[in-house]
């Protein structure tokens, strides 16, 4: 297993200082995320400079249309493309989102029969990513396979992995170690989205919502599950100065390491006092 550092947690830094970042508080690497520090640029001399630094175990498609990247659909095969040249071995993204009229890019993902035989090969995966439910009473899904079993169904459909962001879905409140283990018991899962969630606020620090992370986290020791865990933040999470930034860093890391092999819960408690 290998726990990353999502570069969306230090999105105002360039991705080789987040990869450094990673690499001195102990991470096993980064999952990159492609942003706005890649308008109108091929991402090629990003990456090979962020790979100087550490390793990056994961890359995430634009989510949002960059200048340069084209529509929605053009930018995750060119971020597929950037993947196999570097070898970085999976690529996620997010399902369309019907609110800002994304129907052209849900059909062409509907299109493809099998993700895994037209991009994919011997050591690059395709993952597609569960998303949040609006805020208030009606939760309102406003994307494309919102609901966890409309995803799985997609998935399995198109042969795709999944990418489970465990505040989005603690949006949905109810049910959620029910849904944790529905995704999880497909086998796709390939990647772990770790925060907390609390009245609307997604990925806070762990501990500082009102997600059973404890639980998640012995239900992945008990299934041993090996794939990626990846903190991902917000960066308000980890302000100050770059002693405190790093500290809270390496507490939310020995969280998940404490978790994983699965402790009493109180010593999970102990390792984030403080924050």
């Amino acid at each position: 297993m290998k726990i990353l550092l999502s570069s969306g947690t230090l999105y105002k830094k360039s991705p080789w200082v987040v990869a450094e970042i990673a690499r001195r508080v102990g991470f096993d690497g980064i999952e990159l995320v492609l942003g706005y520090g890649f308008q109108n640029v091929s991402g090629e001399r990003e990456i090979e400079e962020t790979l100087k630094r550490g390793p990056i175990n994961g890359i995430h498609a634009p989510f949002y249309r960059l200048r340069g990247w084209g529509n929605l659909f053009e930018s995750l095969q060119k971020t597929i493309d950037l993947a196999e040249k570097f070898r970085i071995p999976l690529v996620t993204f997010h399902p369309p989102r019907w609110l800002d009229f994304e129907f052209g890019f849900y059909r062409s993902l509907k299109g493809i029969p099998d993700f895994q035989e037209r991009f994919g090969n011997r050591f690059l995966t395709i993952a597609i990513e569960n998303m949040p439910v609006s805020h208030g009473p009606l939760k309102i899904g406003t994307y494309f396979l919102s609901a966890p079993d409309a995803l799985i169904k997609f998935a399995e459909a198109h042969n795709l992995a999944l990418t489970l962001d465990v505040t989005h879905l603690g949006t949905r409140e109810k049910r959620f170690m029910e849904n944790f283990q529905k995704l999880l018991d497909t086998q796709r899962v390939k990647n772990i989205h770790f925060s907390d969630y609390k009245d609307g606020r997604e990925h806070l620090f762990p501990g500082k919502g009102i997600l059973p992370l404890e639980e998640v986290l012995e239900t992945l020791h008990q299934s041993h599950y090996n794939e990626a865990i990846t903190l991902e933040i917000l960066p308000r999470e980890i302000e100050g100065d770059f002693r405190e930034m790093t500290d809270r860093l390496s507490r939310a890391l020995e969280y998940i390491k404490t978790g994983i092999e699965a402790p009493p819960q109180s010593h999970l408690k102990e390792a984030i006092h403080g924050v």
